[in-house]
């Protein structure tokens, strides 16, 4: 897995879900299709190289409030909208849809 290490330029791990799981990020029926993404995503976020990078990144601060404290991984882009739309599947667990962010401020968030 790749480590995040100063100086270098691509080095966030990258997204690669098995064969048969990403078949149905493209089915017909919404509610397969957004399971899937789900539990695929929520996998790849619980990496441990993933969570460094992005605790690393956001400099192991909530990027909308500054607080240091329950911190989690969230998706700019929601699990959800790229299910509903079947767009942007690629992107989903991209370094730019990946931001660091409080309970606090997540909860906040329109649904």
């Amino acid at each position: 897995m790749a480590r995040h290490r100063e100086g270098d330029e691509c080095c966030f791990p990258k997204w690669n879900p098995g064969f048969r799981t990403s078949r149905k990020f493209y089915s017909e029926k919404f509610r397969e299709r957004y399971k899937a993404l789900r539990n695929s995503s929520d996998n790849f976020i619980k990496r441990s190289d993933v969570r460094e990078y992005i605790f690393r990144k956001y400099g192991g601060k909530c990027h909308l409030c500054g607080a240091k404290a329950d911190l989690q991984i969230d998706h700019v882009t929601s699990v959800y909208e790229v299910a509903r739309k079947m767009t942007g599947i690629d992107m989903l667990n991209s370094e730019c849809n990946l931001a660091l962010i409080c309970r606090r401020c997540n909860s906040r968030k329109a649904p």
